[in-house]
C-alpha cells in the first residue's frame, strides 16, 4: 500500500514538478529577452515566477524519500525486540509536527487573504496552498506506514 502511493506521488509530483521546472525556464527566458533587447517588461512575470518556483519546490520534495539515518534505524529499531514500537511513537511525533505545520499553513493563508500581488491581483495566500497540499499528503504517508507497521511489526523505511 505505501509502495502504490510512493509511486503515485512520485509519477504525478515529479511531472509537475518538472512542468514548474520548464515554466520557469522558458518564463526567465522571455522575461531576459524582452526586458533588455525589446525593452518591455512584464511586471506579472516576477510573481509568476515566484508563484512557480514554491510549486517546483514542494513537489519535488514528495518526490524523494524522507532524510533518513540507516545507521539509526538499523541499530536503534530492527534491532531491538521492541524497536516498532519506538518507530510508532516517532510516527506519532512525525503526525502531530506535521498537523501543527499543516495549521500554521492554514493560519498564514488566512492572514493574507486580503493581501493582493500587485500585477497578478490574486490574494498572496495563494503562495500558501502548496505548502499545505504537500503537508497533508506527507500526513497521509506517515498514517500509511503506520498502518503498515501495526500490521507487520516491521520497521522499513518511510
Amino acid at each position: 500500500m505505501v509502495d502504490n502511493y510512493e509511486k503515485f506521488i512520485s509519477k504525478t509530483f515529479l511531472s509537475l514538478g518538472c512542468l514548474f521546472f520548464l515554466i520557469i525556464v522558458v518564463m526567465t527566458f522571455i522575461q531576459v529577452i524582452t526586458r533588455y533587447i525589446v525593452n518591455i517588461s512584464f511586471p506579472w512575470a516576477e510573481e509568476f515566477l515566484r508563484f512557480s518556483y514554491t510549486c517546483m519546490i514542494l513537489f519535488g520534495i514528495l518526490t524523494t524519500a524522507q532524510i533518513q539515518v540507516p545507521l539509526l534505524r538499523i541499530m536503534i529499531f530492527e534491532r531491538f525486540k521492541y524497536g516498532w514500537l519506538l518507530s510508532s511513537v516517532l510516527y506519532i511525533v512525525m503526525l502531530i509536527c506535521l498537523f501543527l505545520l499543516v495549521k500554521g499553513g492554514i493560519k498564514l493563508y488566512e492572514m493574507n487573504i486580503n493581501s493582493y500581488y500587485s500585477a497578478f491581483k490574486i490574494s498572496i495566500s495563494w503562495i500558501y496552498v502548496p505548502f499545505i497540499l504537500c503537508l497533508i499528503l506527507e500526513m497521509v504517508r506517515v498514517v500509511i506506514a503506520f498502518i503498515s507497521l501495526a500490521k507487520t511489526r516491521k520497521v522499513r523505511e518511510l
